[in-house]
């Protein structure tokens, strides 16, 4: 038998404008049926930026949470967006920095048992500072953190967005070699 599940059905019980909902019926690699609910969503991205020797992180309320939280710029892919382009576009809008060079250091899936997103995480070695450009619902303040601050606030567990974990990972990793 196959390693995977085989859909038997889908029904859509959601359609909103970020992510639709499917009900699905599967058939289990052990060969019994199960139900899936899955958010299709369109995926996302994050980018670690840095002036001088200090990233610039975001803190701004996220309703779901109930919560401020603190987290690196990231935002939505828009339909038919490549992660790179939306990259670009949400540093600019939320930091106010246009990305001269861009590195992708990776994707991460923040929620793999329920949701098809995924989120493509760049590294900004170099921009220009322009004209921050929020979205009408966005309320973000920017702060500033070195890396060494970021780690102590990630063990003190005050930094707990998934994507921001995984990209500071994975900056050291393949940017700094450690």
């Amino acid at each position: 038998m196959d390693k995977v599940e085989k859909k038997l059905s889908s029904k859509v019980v959601y359609d909103g404008k970020i992510f639709t909902v499917t009900k699905d019926d599967v058939l289990c690699q052990n060969g019994e049926k199960a139900i899936r609910e899955i958010v299709h969503h369109r995926g996302g991205v994050g980018i670690l930026f840095k002036v001088d020797d200090k990233f610039i992180f975001e803190k701004q309320y996220r309703y779901a949470l109930e919560e401020e939280i603190i987290e690196m710029p990231a935002g939505k892919l828009e339909e038919g967006e490549i992660p790179l382009e939306a990259a670009k576009r949400e540093l600019l809008e939320e930091t106010g920095y246009r990305p001269l060079e861009m590195i992708h250091l990776g994707d991460s899936y923040p929620t793999p048992g329920y949701s098809s997103e995924v989120i493509h995480l760049y590294y900004c070695p170099k921009a220009a500072k322009e004209v921050r450009h929020l979205d009408s619902d966005e309320n973000i303040d920017l702060i500033y953190f070195t890396l060494e601050e970021i780690e102590k606030l990630i063990a003190e567990n005050a930094i707990k967005d998934s994507k921001t974990v995984a990209a500071i990972y994975l900056y050291k990793s393949k940017i700094l070699g450690v």
